[in-house]
């Protein structure tokens, strides 16, 4: 029996624990920080329109840095492996901390979240046969490292980042994929990424606490860029990318359905025209205007305007059930 056989029960357990315990407790003070800096932004989907402090994320990725850390030394077996997991999350915050300073045009961006693939490449993290179900693994020797990653962690991170609208919606989401993950993952026999997912999702959770509805802090791109290259990293890592993609298909069909009706790469300050209005009853209503982009919640509202909150429900029935899809792959898989 490996080391990481029997070690990874109470390593993740402490883990999880200590993830959450750190967000928890980082969060406030740090969104804090955030409002005396003046670094904060407005909640348009409320009527008041109060003022919320961002960059609050960055606990998230405190709270994952630290515990891939204890992870690199308690577990020297996989030293490499969850030492580019770090490097990922902390080049992908780095760039959405940046931007929120001194903001770059959508391609650069992309550019350079792509780099955050680097550490996986540079360090051998990875695995140039990606498994897809009822084909098999393909065999990508050269467009894996130079092609296929970077691309991954890009489509990945982005669309976690676009699905950050509403209080919640990116936090609430990402830990029920990365529950679901975690389920899979052990499904496959993969403990190793499965310690990687459960620490997602109670860093998540530590932070959803303050940024559900009412949001008393907002995530930020430093905080919805890493959580979404934390889960490519990982996908990357555990031989878990198709899978990924079915745990996160709510994200993925936001990007795909936004970029898709604008037809080019942009940025949010870019778009005037809203998908979604606010009634003076703080419900959310879909757009009329034609230049208006298409988005998810739009889709959500488009028959009939709903709370902010309720939204996110919606959003979350709709991770259970791809949640499910993946976990049934991943059964499947093993069959």
């Amino acid at each position: 029996m490996s080391k990481i056989d029997w070690l990874w029960i109470p390593v993740s357990t402490v883990l999880i624990v200590l993830g959450y315990v750190v967000v928890s407790l980082i969060t406030m003070p740090l969104a804090g920080f955030m409002r005396r800096r003046g670094v904060t932004g407005v909640d348009v989907h409320k009527p008041e329109r109060p003022v919320i402090p961002e960059m609050g994320g960055s606990a998230v990725i405190v709270g994952l840095v630290v515990c891939s850390i204890l992870l690199v030394l308690l577990i020297p077996e996989h030293f490499w492996v969850y030492l580019a997991f770090t490097f990922v999350i902390i080049i992908a915050a780095a760039v959405g901390v940046i931007d929120a300073f001194r903001p770059w045009n959508a391609l650069l961006k992309i550019a350079l979240v792509a780099v955050a693939s680097i550490p996986i490449i540079l360090l051998g993290a990875y695995y140039s046969f990606p498994e897809i179900p009822f084909i098999g693994p393909l065999r990508m020797t050269i467009l894996y490292p130079f092609v296929f990653a970077p691309l991954f962690v890009t489509l990945v991170s982005n669309a976690t980042n676009m699905f950050d609208v509403l209080n919640g919606s990116m936090t609430g989401t990402s830990a029920i994929a990365a529950v679901t993950l975690f389920l899979a993952s052990l499904l496959l026999g993969r403990p190793a990424v499965a310690i990687i997912y459960a620490l997602i999702a109670a860093c998540l959770c530590g932070f959803y606490r303050y940024n559900r509805y009412p949001a008393k802090v907002f995530s930020g791109d430093v905080g919805s860029l890493g959580v979404g290259a934390a889960f490519a990293a990982a996908a990357i890592i555990g031989r878990m990318e198709f899978i990924t993609i079915i745990a996160l298909l709510p994200a993925m069909i936001n990007g795909s359905i936004i970029l898709s009706s604008v037809g080019r790469l942009f940025e949010r300050r870019e778009i005037s025209a809203r998908p979604t209005t606010l009634l003076e009853d703080g419900r959310i209503a879909a757009s009329r205007g034609g230049k208006a982009p298409i988005t998810l919640t739009r889709l959500v509202v488009m028959s009939s305007p709903l709370r902010e909150d309720a939204v996110v429900r919606h959003f979350f029935a709709l991770n259970i059930f791809s949640g499910i899809l993946a976990v049934a792959t991943a059964l499947f898989m093993v069959m």
